[in-house]
């Protein structure tokens, strides 16, 4: 694995712990392989290799600032925009350190 994809993994691990806690957050949107997978994870993402489902980090050009994509699920009772600015913000402020200026964008795709 290389520097940039263990850098980005890294990121991506960090993103996802920080959305999952904001108030409000359901779950991250699961991936088709955790849709196939049991209930009964024996390991997280990190440990087999994947990212986080609900995550996805990137980088247009080599040098260029992060691109971060979140995917949530929020509590029907919650008020989804608030819920993905809380997230953006939570997101952004654990980024600044390792990713400044990374641009973050945060997508509600269902309610439960």
């Amino acid at each position: 694995m290389t520097a940039a994809a263990t850098g980005r993994d890294a990121l991506a691990e960090t993103v996802a712990r920080v959305a999952a806690d904001v108030p409000g957050v359901a779950f991250l949107r699961p991936g088709l392989v955790d849709l196939f997978r049991s209930s009964a994870r024996t390991a997280p993402p990190a440990a087999t290799g994947r990212t986080p489902a609900g995550v996805r980090v990137s980088r247009a050009s080599g040098s260029g600032p992060w691109e971060v994509d979140v995917q949530i699920v929020v509590h029907r009772d919650r008020h989804a925009l608030t819920v993905a600015r809380a997230v953006r913000d939570a997101v952004t402020a654990a980024l600044s350190g390792s990713a400044p200026g990374a641009q973050v964008t945060v997508t509600v795709t269902n309610a439960v």
